[in-house]
């Protein structure tokens, strides 16, 4: 008897998912609070995409604001 595997069915949606800081804090006057690190992480079996969307496109950016995360993982932004 041949066992077919069955692939993970894709579906569309949002997801709960933790990130780290839950604040990011910018001062005009201080430079080094210009580039900092966001962390998210996957809690799932399954890999999640992403996108991080900019409300204000002109004063900052994010660096690889899409992508996806394996399954129990994280990406740092």
């Amino acid at each position: 008897m041949q066992q077919h595997r069955r692939q993970p069915e894709l579906v569309e949606g949002n997801l709960p998912v933790f990130v780290f800081p839950t604040e990011l804090i910018f001062y005009a006057d201080d430079q080094s609070t210009h580039k900092q690190v966001l962390t998210l992480y996957n809690p799932y079996e399954f890999a999640l995409k992403f996108k991080v969307l900019c409300t204000a496109p002109n004063k900052y950016v994010v660096v690889d604001a899409a992508g996806a995360v394996k399954p129990q993982c994280c990406v740092d932004m």
